[in-house]
């Protein structure tokens, strides 16, 4: 509770230390005024600076002063400029070893100048008390020495010292002696981790000391939380000024603590002060470089990137490098030698590293930007690498190992920036011709790549390069990314890969000039002009190119008679695939038909008079496949609509609809044979498209029935019809007979089928006249009520109605015809068909009466069957009985 106290006090004190000044001139002599921050710190700093306190008050005096921090963190009151004085001169004596000292210590540089010296042993504990001055323990060292001894170590008389000055004088000089080389490999070696700077281990010492570490976390820690809360405004020079003697003091605490925590809280400070422009970044640079490098090595960066210190390390280093103290535009521009001295001297100039440092760190890298976790500090540093245009053969290497990530890498988010590192250095570094050539080999093999996400990556970086490379360039290298593309575009079984590929070929003939257009233009139409067995691949390929460069470059098809060949190519492929026995070779005439479509969109007027073009679109609507069924009518679709059925004879008497004699019919049939197919073939698009051509159809037939038979047709109409309509002089009613139609393929069973039908007579009662479909409301409303009956016979009594899609849509159905047609036409055809059904129920009943006289065995069989079937029911409600219950046993038949 107390701790919570210290955390609650803590945040709510109002914070401002520098009262402690401004009150002390005022304050009367021998008293001491502090600010309400000094009175919560100071007990624990002054506890701290015991050297008799024991770790486990160390460890309370810890927690303590982690709450304090948190709560100072939460501070309304505290602002930049309270914080960043107090927190300095907290933490800065103790990272520096600067502990307040007495003023009566006369001989401190004596007492500092060798830790290992001791007080000798007393001779009693008395004799102690009494040299000590009585109960005081205050006692200095130099009281220490002035005691008398039991024992006084002297190792020989011979080169006594005279004094104690001139003997802790002689045992500095043994010990620098112990560090010279005096006899070669005989000679002493020095171990350890600090044995090549004995001055680091000194400061490390004082620096490490648990009190001094504990103290320097607590100060770290507020200023981080500081940092991270109030948004350091770079632009104040006044905040900047308080904030620049942190740089030395962090880069202190990063070299030589030894407390994870301590290095890892100066890492975080020292990522949001290297975003502004301090004034003493190059110098603190110099020695901070280094000991990163010191903290990656020990750490194992190489395997180990998940550690806070190897991220902490990595995001410093990238704010170093990218500092604009190591940039400027001069430096920027130029070209970087890449060895001797000049590249020594150019490394010193715009990186904080030297050309040693800097090798080591790529050999670092090597293995780094391989890990999964935490990537993304790891290639921010080797973003701001390839900014300085640094060169050397780490660094090649570096990129070989990231063009591989690009596509190899399973997390999406390392193959993205693998692909932007590697487009980065593909545009700004310098390179000859071989090693460019061999990247650019690299990359088209990347799209051969086993998994699907490796290649639309690798497709991903082509694109980029295509899109970034100077024109020259591109130019220069249009047919090696071509022809390659164009055997992926083929060969590629993933569809998004298609597109992919599809898109990039476009970007490259946007990018590249009419005459390189022209030679790769040469290329397709010569593939698809070629014969034998093996054709057809390179057939189906050019089919797919000149949708493409209808496309992307529809500038180019429209000069000369380029746009003519290509009608005259997809004409012949139509006309081979117009008796379609077998659905063979339906990729290549898709394809085509894809071509068509874009003719259609991009230049409208070439095909609106080539009727015999629309007439094989006409028949293709009833190809086996459904892929040919929806491209064909698609294109018709979008014909159609671009004309009003109402005014076609006077705007379009120039369309194929009535320069074709029976096109309409045609169209209607074989708009009715995609309605007419089972559930497992239905396709949602193909039939959105028929409903929607059918009722423009509809239209067109009710004002120009003239036009939508020919004679052979109409013969045939009235010879295969079965209708008693038809064969009382309404067979010309086109009309009639496309609702007829729609009827008859609505009364078999099939939910998806009969779907598409009533969603057609939705659609036609939305857009044609009432009077137009009076005539036909016993054949549309016949269907719709034979689905509601069936779907209602086969529903449990329990059951909702209103939720079945069976029952709801047909329903839907029924009240949109009444409120077109009105109530009272509607009730009188609901009247017919009702009396229809019931006439044909008595004529079956009376069938199946007679059966008994006339054929004994066939009414025999029905008898057994219906006993069997109400058999099974009666198992089946005893079995749904049971499951009710929670019972699993069902009965064995």
């Amino acid at each position: 509770k107390s701790q919570d106290s210290l955390e609650i006090i803590s945040k709510f004190v109002y914070f401002k230390p520098s009262l402690v000044t401004a009150q002390g001139k005022r304050s009367s002599p021998g008293f001491t005024r502090a600010s309400a921050a000094h009175a919560l710190v100071t007990p624990f700093l002054d506890r701290l600076r015991d050297p008799d306190v024991s770790s486990s008050t160390m460890k309370k005096v810890k927690e303590c002063l982690n709450r304090v921090a948190v709560g100072f963190s939460s501070n309304s009151s505290a602002k930049y400029d309270e914080v960043l004085p107090f927190v300095f001169a907290t933490v800065a004596p103790f990272v520096h070893g600067k502990m307040v000292k007495s003023s009566g210590d006369e001989d401190a540089d004596l007492e500092n100048s060798d830790d290992e010296v001791e007080a000798p042993i007393q001779v009693s504990k008395s004799n102690r008390s009494n040299l000590a001055g009585g109960d005081s323990a205050s006692n200095t060292k130099k009281e220490a020495f002035k005691a008398v001894a039991v024992v006084t170590w002297t190792p020989s008389n011979l080169g006594a010292a005279e004094n104690q000055k001139s003997a802790l004088d002689m045992k500095r000089k043994q010990k620098k002696a112990l560090h010279r080389v005096t006899d070669g490999v005989a000679a002493p070696k020095l171990t350890g981790s600090s044995r090549h700077s004995p001055l680091r281990s000194a400061r490390a010492k004082s620096l490490n000391n648990p009190a001094n570490a504990c103290a320097v976390i607590f100060g770290l820690n507020l200023l981080n939380s500081s940092l991270k809360r109030l948004k350091l405004d770079v632009s104040d020079e006044q905040l900047c000024a308080m904030a620049d003697p942190y740089l030395p003091l962090l880069t202190h605490c990063v070299r030589f603590s030894s407390d994870n925590q301590a290095v890892i809280l100066s890492l975080r400070c020292l990522g949001v002060l290297l975003r502004a422009d301090l004034p003493s970044v190059p110098e603190s640079a110099r020695d901070l470089g280094p000991s990163i490098l010191d903290h990656l090595a020990a750490s194992g960066a190489a395997s180990n990137t998940q550690s806070d210190i190897v991220q902490g390390c990595f995001k410093t280093l990238t704010l170093l490098i990218s500092h604009q103290k190591f940039s400027s535009p001069a430096n920027q521009n130029a070209i970087m030698p890449s060895f001797g001295d000049d590249a020594k001297t150019h490394i010193s100039e715009t990186l904080p590293l030297t050309a040693d440092q800097m090798q080591a760190l790529l050999s670092l890298l090597h293995s780094a930007v391989r890990e999964y976790d935490h990537h993304n500090s790891t290639f921010g540093l080797v973003k701001a690498i390839l900014s300085k245009r640094y060169m050397s053969s780490e660094l090649y290497d570096l990129m070989d190992i990231i063009l591989k990530l690009s596509v190899q890498s399973q997390k999406s988010t390392i193959r993205l920036q693998s692909s932007q590192i590697f487009l980065q250095y593909l545009m700004e570094y310098p390179m000859g011709k071989q090693r460019m050539d061999n990247h650019l080999h690299q990359i088209v093999l990347n799209i051969k790549y086993e998994y699907e996400e490796g290649r639309l990556s690798a497709i991903d970086l082509i694109s980029s390069v295509i899109q970034k490379f100077p024109l020259p360039v591109l130019e220069g290298h249009s047919q090696f990314f071509f022809l390659p593309l164009v055997l992926q575009l083929v060969n590629d079984d993933s569809k998004k890969c298609k597109e992919a590929v599809a898109d990039c070929i476009s970007l490259l003939l946007q990018r590249l000039s009419t005459e390189s257009v022209q030679a790769l233009f040469g290329y397709a139409k010569r593939w698809s002009q070629s014969s034998g067995s093996d054709s057809l691949p390179m057939q189906r390929a050019s089919a797919q190119l000149f949708g493409i460069f209808v496309d992307s470059r529809p500038d180019y098809v429209k000069r000369g008679s380029n746009a003519s060949d290509l009608v005259s190519i997809v004409l012949d492929v139509m006309t081979k695939h117009i008796p379609f026995e077998s659905e063979s070779g339906w990729e290549l005439l898709y394809h085509n038909l894809v071509c068509t479509e874009k003719l259609n969109k991009q230049m409208p007027s070439l095909l609106s008079a080539n009727y015999e073009i629309w007439g094989a679109l006409v028949k293709l609507l009833a190809y086996p496949h459904p892929w040919i069924m929806q491209v064909s009518s698609r294109i018709i679709s979008g014909y159609l609509s671009s004309i009003d059925p109402e005014k076609m004879l006077r705007d379009g008497s120039e369309s194929f609809i009535v320069q074709i004699p029976g096109c309409l019919y045609k169209i209607a049939s074989n708009l009715c044979r995609q309605l007419d197919v089972e559930d497992i073939h239905f396709v949602e698009s193909t039939s959105t498209l028929a409903i929607k051509t059918i009722t423009w159809v509809f239209r067109a037939m009710k004002q120009h029935p003239g036009i939508c038979y020919d004679d052979d047709l109409a013969k045939s109409n009235n010879e295969n019809s079965g209708e008693e309509e038809n064969s009382s002089g309404k067979a010309k009613d086109p009309c009639l007979w496309v609702m007829t139609r729609l009827s008859n393929i609505a009364k078999p069973r099939g939910n998806h089928r009969r779907e598409s039908v009533f969603k057609c007579f939705a659609a036609l009662s939305t857009s044609c006249d009432p009077e137009h479909l009076t005539p036909y409301l016993e054949l549309m409303i016949d269907p719709v009520d034979r689905a509601i009956r069936e779907a209602s016979n086969k529903m449990n009594p329990d059951d909702q109605t209103e939720n079945d899609p069976r029952i709801a849509i047909p329903k839907d159905v029924l009240q949109i015809l009444e409120d077109t047609c009105g109530t009272e036409q509607f009730l009188q055809a609901f009247a017919k068909v009702n009396h229809k059904v019931r006439e044909k129920r008595d004529k079956r009943k009376q069938e199946i009466a007679s059966e008994a006289v006339h054929d004994p065995a066939a009414a025999a069989k029905r008898k057994i069957k219906t006993q069997h079937g109400k058999k099974e029911r009666r198992k089946r409600k005893v079995d749904d009985k049971r499951a009710m219950h929670g019972s699993s046993k069902r009965r064995h038949s």
